[in-house]
């Protein structure tokens, strides 16, 4: 499946993916991940040229991450992803591309799908540069 509408840069299609994974702190930064896949794979998703999907990963240790009146168990392992274009869609291109988006990564990161979360960036034309230069609305 591809999607399409990233962040714009310099006519090219430059969508902004950051991913951040909850785990232990022992296993975190031990932790194999191939970003390369990912950054390849979502740029299929979006499909984007080379060097047209940019991919960011964090780890944010257990002990940092808490959910109201309830104790998250060790298998929890939530993946927050946050998506950033040029535009946004409507909400039935944005659910599609939540589902592709968490079905992706989840998948590459042996991660649940239902502990995987799309957050979807305002636009970002207007309020980005590339090199300093404003990617223009």
């Amino acid at each position: 499946m591809r999607i399409a509408r990233n962040v714009i840069r310099g006519g090219a299609q430059v969508p902004i993916i950051d991913i951040e994974l909850v785990e232990d702190e022992q296993s975190g930064q031990g932790t194999t991940i191939n970003i390369q896949a990912l950054a390849d794979s979502l740029g299929v998703l979006f499909n984007s040229g080379q060097a047209g999907t940019w991919v960011r990963l964090r780890h944010l240790p257990r002990d940092r991450y808490a959910e109201n009146q309830t104790r998250i168990d060790q298998s929890t392992r939530p993946v927050f992803i946050t998506v950033l274009k040029s535009r946004l869609g409507d909400e039935n291109e944005l659910a599609v591309e939540a589902k592709a988006i968490a079905s992706t990564v989840s998948g590459l990161l042996d991660r649940p799908v239902q502990n995987t979360h799309v957050l979807f960036a305002p636009d970002a034309a207007g309020r980005i540069a590339f090199g300093g230069e404003l990617v223009r609305s």
